[in-house]
């Protein structure tokens, strides 16, 4: 007996169909899977027999063959473990060939028949939305993912047993259809919190920058950095306010929008990194790793290619905290993406490509003690100790960095003055009317990303401007992608004063963020 159901797997960050074959025929009781099954899919063999027979279903005798096609396609994971058991039921005709027609089914088994949680359901779901499946069959854990693609209808079960009975029509159920109200649930742009688990994008929602005290400077910087997306560099001594800065710029960049959460969430998904709760938030995402993490953590990669931490904070903020304690190659590997705002990993003939269109916040002590520069306290390297820790950030990597700033350690008197006058909502509001405001000029995009013709259009000079930066442009030996993306930031810093023009004092601000480029 023959029976075809449609399925899926997760290639990368996209889903890709996959039809399951399942033929039972005369011959030795054996059970034989075909069409580019990695290890675990061929484990699923001993899974989905227990399954059956704990479900108390009869096991099929004979000889029983697994075609998963497209052949050609690599598959991996243990998403398909369901389907292969409703086709094995179906041949042994405990479930109506007829009314398999339609399902997509996805699902992981354990051996006492429950239907288990398996990673990469969105974009699984949105690639049998795209192939015209109207009704999906997934676990129950992972419904809250499902439910995000609007034109299917969702219909979670718990074990096999429930699944083989609403097949046949058995239970009567309304389908996930009150998707509007789980859409709700998922998708605040209001509050826009973080995931209550830990497994969605890291932040905390009660940080706000009035907890910090001083450092204006640096919140400045930061509010032109948020608005435009710019690349930022804070170099200090230490405990002077880099980490707690960079923690809360995630309280004042504009909330996602719907494509932007579902990209969001489709990384997370592929990633396992959504919960059984809300997968997916307004708050855009803020990954922090530590300075020990691989190449592969860092821009992605595997044999099943996976995203890495450049992926993981697309359409959020990458942080790299103690920047020069990272291993050279890791961050020399930043070059292309940080231009492309993409990685492709090619395995085995195959390509993967991921998003990675974040906004770098990078931060740095001056020197391996901490202290070079600093007025109280004597710097202990040497001249050779202070090359070499810095020359970890090479003249490409700093070209790409568009705002750097050289952090004061925070007086006695402004730590006794307690909260700040400059909170989150004070500079939100601020970063709200920039964006606001470039939109309203026709700029879809954020500043840092304009390409060189949108460059020349919208950051236009006068004559005295022109003077001005033709100084700059000698004194400080810019490059031409340095002078390009220096005009961008004065184009960001016009916008939050709600410029048409770019100004001599938005030249002089955005020069400000490279002296330390220049003076070493």
């Amino acid at each position: 007996m023959f029976s075809r159901i449609r399925s899926a797997v997760c290639s990368g960050i996209e889903g890709r169909e996959v039809f399951v074959e399942t033929d039972v025929a005369r011959g030795l009781p054996g059970i034989y899977i075909v069409g580019l099954a990695s290890t675990m899919i061929m484990e699923s063999r001993e899974r989905i027999k227990s399954a059956i027979q704990n479900s108390d279903y009869d096991y099929p005798h004979g000889r029983i063959t697994v075609n998963l096609t497209p052949a050609s396609l690599r598959k991996n994971g243990s998403c398909l473990d369901l389907p292969i058991a409703v086709g094995l039921l179906t041949a042994n005709l405990f479930i109506d060939p007829g009314r398999t027609e339609g399902y997509g089914i996805i699902g992981e088994l354990a051996l006492d028949g429950r239907v288990l949680g398996v990673n990469g359901v969105l974009p699984m779901i949105i690639n049998m939305q795209k192939a015209g499946i109207r009704k999906a069959i997934v676990p129950y854990t992972n419904r809250n993912e499902a439910v995000l693609v609007k034109g299917i209808e969702i219909c979670s079960v718990r074990d096999l047993k429930e699944c083989v009975e609403f097949i046949n029509g058995n239970i009567v159920r309304v389908p996930e259809r009150y998707e509007r109200n789980l859409r709700e649930a998922n998708i605040s742009s209001e509050q826009g919190e973080y995931v209550r688990d830990g497994s969605g994008p890291s932040g905390s929602a009660g940080e706000d920058y009035a907890d910090i005290c001083g450092q204006e400077t640096a919140k400045r910087a930061i509010t032109i950095a948020v608005t435009g997306r710019h690349g930022l560099l804070m170099v200090g001594s230490p405990g002077c306010g880099k980490t707690m800065l960079s923690k809360r710029i995630p309280t004042i960049m504009p909330p996602m929008n719907e494509e932007e959460m579902i990209e969001t969430a489709v990384i997370y998904s592929a990633s396992g990194k959504t919960g059984p709760g809300i997968s997916i938030t307004a708050r855009r995402p803020f990954r922090n790793p530590h300075h020990t993490i691989g190449r592969a953590g860092l821009i992605g990669g595997g044999m099943y290619p996976v995203p890495g931490e450049i992926s993981l904070a697309h359409n959020g903020v990458l942080f790299l905290d103690e920047i020069c304690e990272f291993d050279k190659d890791n961050i020399e590997a930043l070059r292309i993406p940080l231009e492309e705002k993409k990685i492709t990993h090619f395995r085995m003939s195959e390509n993967y490509t991921f998003p990675s269109d974040f906004q770098l916040v990078l931060a740095s002590n001056p020197c391996p003690c901490g202290y070079y520069g600093d007025r109280e306290r004597q710097c202990k390297c040497t001249e050779a100790q202070i090359e070499k820790y810095r020359r970890k950030l090479s003249g490409p990597i700093m070209d790409r960095i568009d705002m750097r700033i050289e952090m004061e350690r925070v007086t006695y008197d402004e730590l006794r003055q307690g909260r700040s006058n400059t909170t989150s909502a004070e500079m939100k509001s601020l970063v709200l009317r920039g964006t606001e405001f470039a939109r309203q000029s026709g700029r879809m995009k954020y500043n840092s990303a304009l390409s060189e013709q949108e460059t020349e259009l919208f950051c236009a000079l006068g004559d005295e401007e022109e003077r001005f930066m033709q100084m700059a442009y000698n004194a400080l030996k810019m490059s031409p992608r340095s002078y390009k993306r220096t005009l961008r930031v004065a184009r960001t810093i016009a916008d939050l004063d709600l410029s048409e023009t770019i100004q001599r004092k938005h030249l002089a601000e955005a020069l400000s963020f490279r002296i330390t480029e220049a003076s070493g």
